[in-house]
């Protein structure tokens, strides 16, 4: 039975010293990520993407995937086994990636990646994205080892009563109808504010209807996706007290029907097997904040989240149409994942000079089901942290060492993460940025005790895991120039090091070939640097980007001949100009993934033999225009995946994530889109 969750919700920023946000305001982009308050992207110590809700609109994004896909250093796959989508972040995977949802971690990885399916999140909810690369494990623990992606939600304006509602239509290449085919978006949410309370809540509405692709008879290239989300929030301010309490749902089906068997039954029926993976997700947020004086405030922190997903398999008979469960090994399982996490800060500012913030932030996640080894298993992560700043009164130098303390219930978690983060201001114009950090990420529960089994996955959890840990270097020079109220100019100059120990990754068993378990099998390095510029004049706003990024190849410790580094470049610009006169802008979002190069073993003649090989690379274009119509309505419309991208070669082997043999699903080719949002707001 469909679930819709409703509820208030009061979402607290992510630092205490709310009654400050609005005199920031003047001061261009407010980030909250890792911050000891509200500040520009400029005053920041940490280098800070920040993709803004009007971007989003403009893109006429229907999934957060389309939003972040467009940026250096992230990458997207395909999970065509489980439908879900995994992401890469410095050359690092999905599982060393943080995501968070104003602050707060989010609990339930999906599938067999192992890694948090970011299209479970309704991107009409969300009011920026904040995006730090580099390790982020002082502040935020385990599992930011590449880096920290923040989804700041939307919260009340200035307006006494708002509503916003989208409705939008899109074509899957070139499949489309208005029940069963196509993606179908909707939302709606309202918004209330008086005095110092703020109540609102929102429900969207997600619908895919696969994809066929080059498939014949019943079965889809891609799956078939129906999903809802809803939230809710509720909060009081009064002077220097704040608390927030926020709660968001998720319920997801995705459906893999399967085609009829040719193998005949005794009585001459065909067969069709169908999996459907059913997610549900409720996340609780409170958070609260206590500024006692310029010198002193208080924040606590914590979320409760309950993430379940099923596999629910079937038999259909091709005579009859009955339909029955699937009888197999591993096709019905169920696992219900449980996560705590409670924070707690002080900021005491010793002197204009000097501000310390200790902390302590306890995660605990849980998971049952009869996929995991003992039934029930648990991890328990403790830790205490300090860091501080340090601002000599000039303000050319900020400098930000940090610790943190870390106890666990199951692995051997490293005693101690050092981190250090400086920002040095050379002229008016011109920041750099350098920084040193311990990373390290924790074995999930996953990897520790799941075990999973099917036609296409053998996977079985090993608990003496030990955790991930790496030495991480990054450096950036930012060059920011205001010529007038009309032209703005900026570029950054940055580079990364990762050095990681202990990788965790899949490997075959030796008394079974066709059976994976995980281990710390290899160490791992990834190396690259990035070249953005962007320029705003008078009706023009464009960006340019390069990055060329490094993946360690592991033959190179038995072969020294073999390079040391597999490179592959990325390129992406965007390029809008608005018509103020008929309130029209048109835009062109683009990148380029360029061919990622790799040595793999294989055998020949019954000798191991390594090899190069690629997965080849693409281009992606999106090109959209908004149109304001009256007062309240925006009309927006637009070609996605302009070069008609759907798959690429590929000599992956396939290893346990086998889709299509020796290619690699990208898109599901040009499509395009028409939609309408309404937004209506009372002063």
């Amino acid at each position: 039975m469909r679930k819709i969750y409703t509820a208030f919700v009061l979402i607290i920023l992510t630092t205490p010293v709310f009654s400050q946000l609005d005199s920031l305001k003047t001061l261009g982009e407010v980030i909250v990520t890792g911050q000891y308050k509200p500040q520009s992207v400029k005053n920041s110590v940490y280098q800070v993407k920040v993709i803004t809700k009007e971007r989003i609109q403009k893109q006429g994004a229907s999934k957060l995937q389309d939003v972040l896909n467009n940026e250096l250093n992230i990458r997207f796959s395909q999970d065509l086994a489980t439908g879900g989508s995994n992401i890469s972040m410095l050359g690092l995977s999905g599982q060393n990636v943080k995501i968070l949802i104003d602050g707060l971690p989010m609990v339930g990885r999906q599938g067999t990646s192992n890694e948090i399916d970011i299209n479970q999140i309704d991107v009409n909810t969300i009011e920026r994205i904040e995006i730090v690369e580099g390790p982020m494990s002082v502040i935020y623990g385990a599992d930011a080892l590449a880096g920290v992606i923040n989804i700041i939600t939307k919260k009340p304006g200035a307006s006494k009563l708002s509503v916003t509602a989208r409705l939008q239509e899109e074509s899957v290449g070139k499949e489309y109808d208005w029940k069963t085919k196509g993606v179908h978006t909707q939302s709606v949410s309202v918004a209330f504010k008086h005095k110092g309370w703020e109540a609102g809540g929102g429900f969207g509405y997600y619908y895919f209807g696969g994809w066929k692709g080059d498939s014949t008879g019943r079965e889809l290239t891609q799956h078939w996706k129906d999903q809802i989300t809803a939230n809710g929030f509720i909060g009081y301010s009064a002077g220097k007290f704040n608390i927030r309490y926020r709660i968001d749902g998720l319920d997801e089906i995705i459906t893999n029907p399967g085609n009829f068997t040719q193998k005949q039954t005794e009585s001459g029926d065909s067969l069709a097997f169908d999996q459907e993976y059913l997610s549900d997700r409720i996340m609780q947020q409170l958070q609260a904040g206590y500024f006692v004086n310029n010198k002193l405030s208080f924040q606590a922190q914590g979320s409760y989240s309950d993430y379940r997903r099923q596999v629910f398999s079937t038999v259909l008979s091709q005579n009859t149409g009955k339909l029955s469960l699937s009888p197999a090994a591993g096709s019905q399982s169920t696992v219900d994942f449980k996560g705590i996490t409670a924070r707690a800060t002080a900021l005491y500012k010793i002197s204009p000079v000097f501000s310390l913030q200790p902390g302590v932030d306890i995660n605990i996640e849980s998971g049952k089901g009869e996929r995991l080894s003992n039934g029930t298993n648990k991890v328990e992560d403790y830790a205490a942290f300090i860091t501080s700043e340090i601002t000599p009164k000039n303000n050319k130098i900020n400098i930000r060492p940090g610790l943190r303390f870390i106890k666990n219930s199951v692995y051997d978690a490293p005693p101690v993460i050092p981190a250090i983060n400086t920002k040095f201001v050379l002229t008016k114009d011109i920041d750099l940025r350098l920084a040193y950090a311990r990373g390290f990420r924790s074995p999930s529960l996953r990897e520790l005790y799941f075990n999973f089994f099917d036609a296409n996955h053998q996977i079985i959890g090993n608990p003496d895991l030990k955790a991930e840990t790496s030495n991480s270097f990054t450096g950036s020079l930012a060059w920011k120039k205001i010529t007038s109220q009309k032209a703005a100019f900026t570029a950054i100059l940055s580079g990364f090091y990762n050095d990681v120990k202990n990788l965790i990754d899949f490997a075959a068993s030796p008394n079974d070939p066709n059976t994976f378990n995980y281990q710390n099998i290899e160490n791992y390095k990834s190396l690259g640097g990035n070249l953005a510029g962007s320029f705003n004049y008078e009706n023009w706003n464009a960006s340019l980007g390069f990055g060329y990024t490094g993946r360690y190849n592991q033959f190179t410790e038995e072969d020294k001949s073999l390079p040391e580094f597999k490179w592959s470049p990325e390129v992406n610009t965007t390029i809008g100009y608005n018509f103020p006169k008929i309130n029209f802008n048109l835009n062109l979002f683009y990148k380029f993934t360029g061919k990622l190069p790799y040595y793999q073993l294989v055998t020949v003649n019954n000798q191991d033999v390594i090899v190069l090989a690629e997965t080849e690379g693409y281009h992606w274009a999106d090109l959209t225009l908004n149109k304001k119509l009256f007062k309240y309505f925006t009309v927006n419309a637009g070609i996605k995946n302009l070069f008609d991208v759907d798959f690429i070669n590929s000599s992956a082997s396939g290893g346990t994530h086998s889709s299509v043999s020796g290619t690699r699903s990208i898109g599901y080719g040009r499509s395009y889109f028409a939609g309408l949002v309404f937004n209506w707001d009372k002063k």
